[in-house]
């Protein structure tokens, strides 16, 4: 098995690196560290079932025949890979912009001062017209922003600029990378923000306290969304709208939200942007700040509060039920079949607990894949109701190690929420 990793306190480009390597590297499956930034944590909350990565957490090195290195090349800086630094007739690859503080010998290198590593792995996919998804080249752009500070920084160069706007050609959306980039406010945000805290209405819907801040910005200020996560926070709202106009006649638009407070992805949806129940972003051709700040308040009233129920998309749950008396090899098989990283054991269609795929692989270690899995249950999961809405399951979701919610009535499984069937949904896909 071929598989790519990076450093610990995994970024945007490391990410994003690895990614690339899944889809320029067929059959290759990505290592995510134990430790990521916190906005990866938050992109992969959502996104981690639809890429071919797995955690580090678990993960057995002893299938593994050949390494692929991004974003480093280093030895200490990666997560316990330490044991295949000295198998023999083993192959190691990396990908680094780094240019100093290297220490792993690779049989292939691809290493140049660009700014972000994910630039040199898109100019030879664009090379082998390898094939990527509108979702990937998302994630390929953050990295190349997050590195560069959106192609602002001094080790930014043309090569980055390049591949940025061949991410563009391809789908990247713009609306979803400005949901999760932030940054450090610099004189003109301090500005921004103090206009924010003394201009700032707060709308109250149901008990939920929204915070509405219209004011005009100069063109080209970059990282609002960081200003709005940031008063959403020091204010202790709910959720918070962020209306910025510029000289050129077009008014950004940036929600955050908690997850069961506003879906501000209905609300940006509606405006022709794009996002998910907590983040979301829109660009609206509009000069006049008062008329945009009254469709908005108009739109959280009448979509904002509103969200779908599980039950709507919830899948039947027979493909991932389990009897009590099953084996753990079972469970493996299927698991494998279906691509997922946990199944539901249940008496009849009482729920009994999870068995996860990290069970199955400590039982393979220990040749114990005939024992039956209710010895190996996982009692306390989070879980949703039929009649939850889509903002509760986001937030449970968050919590899941698993990537899976049961679907429960009354202790009995009535369904199952999966991380792709409530990304999909999100994204309206």
């Amino acid at each position: 098995m071929q598989i790519v990793t990076s450093h610990m306190n995994t970024d945007f480009d490391a990410l994003a690196s690895m990614v690339a390597c899944t889809c320029l590297y067929p059959g290759t499956r990505g290592v995510v560290p134990s430790h990521v930034t916190a906005g990866v944590r938050a992109f992969l909350s959502i996104h981690q079932d639809l890429l071919r990565i797995v955690p580090r957490k678990g993960f057995d090195l002893e299938t593994v025949s050949s390494l692929i290195v991004v974003d480093t090349n280093n030895w200490n800086r990666l997560d316990r890979m330490q044991p295949l630094k000295d198998r023999q007739n083993f192959e190691i690859i990396c990908w680094d912009h780094h240019m100093s503080g290297t220490n792993i010998i690779s049989g292939v290198e691809h290493r140049e001062e660009v700014g972000a590593t994910i630039t040199l792995l898109l100019e030879e996919m664009e090379r082998q017209q390898t094939p990527f998804t509108p979702m990937q080249a998302t994630l390929f752009l953050l990295g190349i922003y997050d590195d560069t500070g959106c192609l602002t920084f001094s080790s930014a160069t043309p090569r980055d600029a390049r591949m940025t706007a061949f991410l563009l050609e391809n789908g990247a959306d713009l609306n979803i990378v400005s949901s999760f980039l932030s940054n450090a406010m610099d004189d003109s945000h301090t500005r921004v923000f103090s206009d924010m805290l003394a201009k700032a209405d707060v709308l109250t819907l149901e008990g939920v306290n929204i915070g509405i801040c219209a004011i005009p910005v100069q063109s080209g200020l970059t990282m609002l969304a960081s200003l709005v996560e940031k008063y959403k926070e020091f204010k202790g709202l709910d959720a918070v709208f962020g209306i910025f106009s510029t000289d050129q006649n077009k008014v950004m638009v940036i929600g955050r939200s908690n997850p069961d407070a506003v879906d501000v992805g209905a609300v940006v949806r509606a405006l022709g942007g794009g996002g998910h129940p907590g983040a979301g972003s829109a660009v609206v051709k509009e000069d006049d700040l008062a008329k945009i700040t009254e469709k908005i308040t108009t739109l959280i009233r009448e979509t904002g509060r509103k969200s779908s129920l599980v039950k709507e998309i919830m899948l039947h749950a027979a493909r991932f039920v389990l009897r009590p008396d099953q084996t753990v090899a079972e469970a493996g098989e299927i698991m494998a079949r279906t691509r997922v990283r946990a199944l539901l054991v249940c008496d009849k269609d009482r729920f009994l607990g999870l068995i996860p795929e990290s069970a199955v692989v400590r039982a393979r270690q220990n040749n114990r894949l005939s024992t039956p899995v209710k010895g190996m249950v996982k009692p306390d999961v989070p879980v949703v109701g039929p009649g939850d809405d889509i903002r509760t399951a986001a937030a449970r979701m968050n919590q899941s190690q698993e990537g899976m919610l049961p679907v429960l009535e009354q202790g009995r499984v009535a369904g199952v929420l999966t991380r792709g069937s409530l990304v999909l949904h999100m994204y309206d896909m």
